[in-house]
């Protein structure tokens, strides 16, 4: 099976991530699915915090738990909540909003004392409607003044029939539910046979006496009562500006109707009437808290209005974020074959878009960028798994044609000891060096055709740098029917000139093991002379720039050379240098000769070869 190439499988991958991401962005997350939960923190994530401002126009009476303590669970009588709602209008509050459902009727005298309430002009109630994620939406409307969304919703409750709710102004406190349960928008307005628009505008309205209206503007419709206004999303929902929470005087229910005398706090204000009870049912999730009370959506709903904060969607935000995961997939999927400019400017250009998705939110805009922010990590981690499998494979490569030269253990040691490549320039070392040539090796070449002189050397070769490896030594070069190799580089050994000693007995049992697989082919015996000698040498990658080598250079090195060519002479087959003598001499190992001439040398020098049994 032809193995994938990394390129391939980099443009394969990005094409397949990017089709992904695309889906993602036009896709409507299922409700409760983790795509949509995650949707929702990514909604969150880029809300801008700021210290939540006083909002002195808002005032929310509150039917707390001490409320219900004090005055009698809910629900309470009518009588005493149209108490509620008289002493609040006559301390002189602006308009009175009720977050408070009457679906069923009461009493005679408590329904008719708490339509009187509900029927003043400055008292908006409410209804709700059950909506869910499928409610169609029926466009923009043609005209300024038509319903700037016509949502359809399958039921409502609001005020029992027995409160003459003909007669009273009222606002819808219906949220709409992300696929997480959290709520971020609400729509503006619904129409069932009579159009309701959400709480806080249908307060706006009374308090200016005019009619809500949706104005276009090139960065999204507006849905305003006078100079206040709200920006909607493409979809035509209105989102509640939870990233500029203002802090709301709150007053207990309680408080107010066991107060006789007038609340100053309550003149001119925008009153919301609501509960934070738990046992109420009126705790909802938002960005805010996982239970927030429902009636501080609609006060933060009423502040944004009152403060013209908007917070919305970006016009064609899905446009935008699919043309950036498109240059995001596009840069992956490129990658190998683009110049540094190009890439320079790739990179640019998604880290603009990653900016913009943060920044956005800074001027009230929000978008759903979770798979743009997907493209990104997943591009990131395709190029940056091509560079390492391309690393990787280099290092192999590298490991192949080094491991020619040093045992596999030194390989790993250099590894593990991540050896840089200035490790490898030209330094001092102390080595070993071992040099072995065969001997009658041109009589032998004029003896036998070009095929069988390949075969014996291969085989010669092969056997001896597995000797070489064994005893840890760098295999340096082979030199026609010589070969080259050394010991204590590239890493330090301190029993180097024993293991040089040790691989030249050690090839010398293996030419005498060599015999049988020679005469086999009708081959004569080989023999090797070899020479052996320590010392300091300049070590690392030598040569010319056009080509450069790991290997050593000195004056060790040019004395093995000689040593080596000696051995005829002396009629040994293994000669040792007069530094590898000293050191070794008090072990026994090796033994000495009378001094001799060397060549380059000017006075004759101790030497010596293997003794006998000195295998260490």
């Amino acid at each position: 099976m032809t193995a994938i190439k990394p390129n391939t499988a980099l443009v394969i991958a990005s094409l397949v991530i990017t089709t992904l991401c695309l889906a993602l962005v036009w896709r409507q997350p299922a409700p409760n699915s983790l795509y949509g939960r995650v949707s929702g923190l990514a909604y969150d994530l880029p809300l801008p915090q700021t210290v939540k401002k006083s909002e002195p126009r808002i005032v929310i009476v509150d039917i707390d738990e001490h409320s219900l303590a004090t005055e009698g669970r809910w629900p309470w009588p009518r009588e005493k909540t149209a108490q509620l709602i008289e002493r609040i209008t006559t301390a002189g509050a602006a308009v009175v909003g009720l977050d408070i459902l009457f679906p069923e009727p009461g009493s005679p005298e408590g329904d008719r004392l708490l339509a009187e309430q509900l029927a003043k002009p400055a008292v908006v109630g409410a209804v709700a409607f059950a909506l869910d994620e499928t409610s169609p939406l029926h466009g923009n409307p043609a005209h300024p003044n038509s319903p700037p969304v016509d949502w359809l919703p399958s039921g409502m409750a609001g005020l029992s029939p027995s409160l003459n709710s003909s007669k009273v102004a009222l606002g819808h406190i219906t949220p709409l539910y992300d696929a997480d349960f959290v709520i971020r928008r609400i729509p503006p307005r619904i129409c069932t046979h009579n159009c309701y628009d959400t709480l806080a505008m249908a307060m706006l309205s009374r308090w200016l006496g005019k009619n809500p209206e949706w104005r276009q503007t090139f960065f999204g419709n507006l849905f305003c009562v006078d100079r206040y206004c709200q920006r909607l999303n493409p979809d035509g929902s209105l989102s509640v500006a939870f990233h500029a929470a203002s802090h709301f005087a709150t007053l207990s229910a309680t408080e107010i109707l066991s107060t006789p005398n007038r609340i100053e706090l309550l003149n001119d204000a925008l009153v919301l009437v609501g509960t934070s009870a738990v046992g109420l049912g009126d705790r909802v999730s938002t960005p805010l808290s996982a239970s927030t009370p429902g009636v501080e959506i609609h006060a933060l709903a009423l502040a944004a209005s009152l403060n013209n904060i908007y917070w919305s969607q970006l016009p064609w935000s899905r446009t935008f974020v699919s043309a950036l995961v498109l240059i995001t997939g596009l840069l992956a999927a490129g990658w190998p074959w683009l110049n540094r400019g190009w890439r320079l400017g790739g990179i640019t250009a998604v880290a603009l878009g990653l900016t913009a998705t943060m920044v956005l939110p800074r001027f009230s805009f929000w978008l759903n960028a979770l798979p743009f922010w997907a493209a990104c990590i997943f591009a990131l981690l395709l190029i940056s798994g091509r560079e390492v499998f391309l690393a990787l494979s280099q290092r192999r490569k590298i490991y192949r044609a080094f491991a020619a030269y040093v045992p596999p253990v030194v390989l790993r040691t250099l590894a593990r000891q991540n050896l840089s490549p200035d490790k490898l320039d030209a330094q001092r070392a102390d080595v070993t060096v071992f040099f072995a040539d065969i001997q009658g090796f041109t009589a032998l070449s004029e003896q036998l055709e070009p095929e069988q002189l390949a075969e014996i050397t291969s085989h010669l070769f092969s056997e001896i740098t597995e000797e070489i490896h064994r005893h840890k030594g760098t295999l340096d070069k082979f030199m026609g029917d010589a070969v080259m190799a050394f010991w204590g580089a590239p890493l330090p050994q301190k029993n180097h000139p024993d293991l040089a000693l040790d691989c030249a007995l050690a090839v010398e049992k293996k030419l005498a093991q060599m015999s049988p697989w020679l005469k086999e082919r009708g081959y004569a015996d080989i023999r090797m002379t070899m020479g052996l000698e320590s010392g300091e040498v300049t070590v690392g990658n030598l040569g010319a720039r056009q080509r450069r080598a790991y290997t050593i250079m000195g004056k060790s090195v040019n004395l093995a050379s000689h040593l080596q060519q000696q051995c005829r002479q002396i009629g040994q087959d293994v000669l040792c240098g007069p530094e590898l003598c000293r050191r070794l001499a008090g072990n026994g190992r090796i033994q000495l000769l009378p001094a001799t001439a060397i060549r380059g040398l000017e006075e004759p020098q101790v030497i010596g070869y293997p003794a006998k049994n000195s295998s260490s």
